[in-house]
This record gives structure tokens, sequence and C-alpha cells, in this order.
């Protein structure tokens, strides 16, 4: 058995109705929940913002790059997304999962084997570590930074097997809105168009962080997360109603 982590992205579309600001959809998290549980893998979670974290975030201006909002939006965004976390984390509790909730900054301060020592002393102890998108200080003022961005770098220390991506739809669609069971570089080229109006840059912004996971070894699958079924075989490396992205060969 393939024992390296796997890095579970749950989407702000799935864990909340976007539409509705302070939605939370109990019921899809704590059935993604059990799935995770009863995967027995080494799972190490990132959730979204959703309809807590992007109102915030578009009320006080920030976003993903340069920005000096108030201190209020600051404390406020990062309240949200707490409050989110905690609710993320009851769901979990009941499907059987036994979360430990940190902030990605940490995590990010403690570069190298220090903080990736860190997270695999939480799995074997078995707990599963649970992060999401935040409100960081940068060099130029405070962003946001994406929990699929946090998703590649944790895939990337950890050495993940597979990132798989939870969303409110089947997976990656193509220009006609079919769902592309593959997809490379040529491929997302294609779909360079698809941007979302969110903080964090939607789609696109996935796209791209998948193929860099990629190009360092893990591989990278979409999955909708009203499909739990399809989630569990995507947990498990089987063959599921989805997209995927695989590792380069290099041959």
């Amino acid at each position: 058995m393939d024992k390296r982590a796997i890095v579970v992205k749950l989407g702000g579309s799935i864990i909340s109705d976007k539409k509705v600001d302070f939605s939370y959809r109990e019921e899809v998290v704590l059935a993604l929940g059990s799935a995770i549980a009863a995967s027995h893998e080494r799972v190490v979670v990132v959730h979204g913002g959703g309809a807590y974290g992007h109102p915030l975030a578009k009320k006080f201006h920030l976003s993903s790059s340069s920005a000096r909002p108030s201190p209020e939006g600051v404390s406020e965004t990062r309240r949200a997304m707490f409050d989110l976390n905690a609710q993320v984390c009851d769901s979990l509790l009941i499907g059987g999962v036994r979360p430990y909730t940190f902030s990605p900054f940490p995590l990010l301060s403690a570069a190298g084997s220090k903080g990736v020592a860190w997270v695999n002393a939480l799995l074997d102890a078995g707990l599963t570590p649970i992060t999401f998108g935040d409100v960081v200080r940068g060099p130029d003022g405070f962003t946001i930074i994406s929990g699929d961005t946090i998703s590649r770098l944790l895939s990337r220390s950890l050495k993940a097997s597979r990132c798989v991506f939870v969303m409110n739809v089947d997976g990656i669609l193509d220009e006609n809105g079919d769902v592309m069971s593959s997809i490379d570089k040529a491929s997302a080229r294609r779909l360079s168009g698809q941007v979302s109006s969110d903080a964090t840059g939607g789609i696109s912004l996935k796209v791209r962080e998948a193929l860099k996971m990629a190009a360092s070894g893990t591989e990278v699958a979409f999955v909708s997360g009203f499909r739990p079924k399809e989630f569990s075989k995507a947990l498990k490396r089987l063959s599921f109603h989805g997209t995927i992205v695989r590792v380069p060969s290099r041959d």
C-alpha cells in the first residue's frame, strides 16, 4: 500500500452555496467525511472560503494580489474562515474523521523538513490535518493565499501521491460543457478563458496548480462532491467519473 499522503481540497463551492452568503452544506461535508474515514488513507484536508470568505474578501477588497485592506477587513475575513472551519470540522468528526486544524501560516513559515515532519506526526497519530485559505501578511501588505495554492505547496512538501479537488461539478469542463476525462498543458491552454469572478482565481488557478503538482510528481483528480461514491474512488486511485491530471512520463 502506498503510504504517502493524499491532499483533499474541499472547494468553497461544494461546502457552501456561493450564491447564499454564509451558507453551509452540512450533509455534503458529512458524506465526504465518511468517505475519507472509510478510505483509511493518510489524508490532509484543505478547504476554501466559499460563502464565508469570498463575500468579505470582496467587501474589503482582499485578493491574492497585493492589497492594503483595513485592519477590520483582515480581522473580519479571518474570523469568517475560522467560523467556517469549525463547521467543517464538526461535520468531519460526525463522519468519523479526527481533524486537527491549523492555520496555513505556521506551516508555510516552517520551511523544509520541520513542517513536513510536523504534518506526518499528526498523520501517524491517526489525526487528519486540516487547513484553509487564509489572509497572510506579505512584503507589500495583506493578501489571500488560496486553498488551491496551499494544496499545491502541501502536495510538494509531503510528496503526496494524489491531490483530489472536490468541486460542485463533475470535473473540468471543456468549451462545450462536457467533462474532460484528462487534461494536460495543451488542453489547458484552450481553457484559459475560464476565470471566475472570485477572489482566488477560479478554475483557471486550479488547472494551473494541478499542472504544477503533476510536474512535481503528484497526480491530480477533479471530482464532484455531490457524488461521494466517485470521490471515494478518486481517493482509492480507482477509475472514477471526473478529470485526472497524470504525472508526465519521464521516458
